[in-house]
């Protein structure tokens, strides 16, 4: 008997059925391979996870049997906000003549990301009280405590003003973003009534230092909350943020000032993207010639993004503390 008589290949349904069976044949082998991929695809995410878990378990393990340093004249705090539900940790450097005069008040400098960079600026700070270059002042730092990874998601949602969902840096999944009015909120409503009542501080006499989306803060902070801080030291400000939200901002809103107010911003001449858009957001807040406000921008010489902050903390500090 032939092949061709035993499937009797003349009759269509015959034909049909044998069609689809070969398709529902090839259809689940396929799903098959998708799952099969989908799994293993799963599954190397559950490794890369599980690695990164035991490397960072075996940083805080090293880190837990090292001697810590110990910054003289410090202390920390801990405040959670109502606002969005953060713990932070707040670093106080004092001035020296904090604990031996008794009666005397003193301006505040707000740091944004203490987590990585209250031991440079308290040193530097103490650098110039001793030169007689800035007055006493006393510094407090905002730190969450935690690991690098979260740091910089944290940071992401504090010191941006609006979200983006699209925002990717680098390879990274998305960071949150937007939560820089809860931020304000935290530090207007808690943290300075927290300072102000602990600590002997001139309550119209606190400045911001922020570095690259800390700059981005300070830039929000001094467009929408001007009664915050009086003084602005801004470096490497992430101006491009949002396709450059702030700069279209400063463009076209009024603006008012209350309490003479200091801005410095800098960035690093191989900073390319950051100090053009520096610039320009200067140069519009320049041509609204506002009286009570004191600005100076620079673009330094051979200093990059993140080199910027021993010079551009220094000059800065100079200028917005300059009598």
């Amino acid at each position: 008997m032939t092949l061709n008589k035993t499937l009797n290949l003349q009759h269509p349904l015959k034909i049909s059925f044998l069609v689809l069976t070969i398709f529902l044949l090839l259809s689940a082998c396929s799903e098959k391979t998708s799952q099969s991929v989908q799994l293993q695809t799963e599954n190397d995410s559950l490794k890369s996870k599980i690695a990164e878990l035991e490397a960072e378990i075996q940083i805080n393990e090293e880190i837990r049997n090292t001697t810590k340093v110990t910054i003289a004249n410090t202390d920390v705090k801990e405040l959670t906000s109502k606002f969005n539900d953060q713990t932070y940790q707040i670093k106080i450097s004092y001035p020296k003549s904090y604990f031996t005069n008794k009666e005397r008040k003193y301006p505040v400098m707000y740091v944004i990301d203490a987590e990585t960079n209250f031991g440079g600026v308290s040193y530097i700070v103490q650098r110039l009280i001793k030169d007689k270059l800035i007055p006493e002042i006393l510094v407090v730092g905002i730190a969450y405590n935690t690991n690098y990874k979260n740091f910089y998601r944290l940071r992401s949602r504090d010191l941006t003003p609006v979200e983006d969902k699209d925002l990717r840096m680098g390879k990274n999944s998305v960071d949150p973003t937007g939560g820089a009015p809860q931020f304000s909120d935290f530090m207007e409503f808690e943290l300075f009534p927290f300072i102000e009542k602990e600590f002997r501080t001139k309550k119209k006499d606190r400045a911001i230092y922020g570095h690259s989306y800390g700059g981005l803060y300070g830039s929000y902070a001094l467009l929408e909350k001007p009664h915050l801080f009086n003084r602005y030291l801004l470096l490497g400000p992430s101006l491009w943020f949002k396709d450059k939200l702030l700069i279209k901002q400063v463009q076209s809103m009024s603006l008012g000032f209350d309490l003479e107010t200091k801005l410095y911003m800098a960035s690093g001449e191989f900073d390319l993207r950051i100090n053009d858009f520096q610039e320009e957001f200067v140069d519009f807040l320049k041509a609204k010639n506002l009286s009570k406000l004191a600005i100076k921008s620079e673009v330094i010489k051979n200093e990059t993004h993140r080199t910027i902050f021993g010079v551009g903390f220094t000059n800065g500090l100079r200028f917005i503390y300059n009598r």
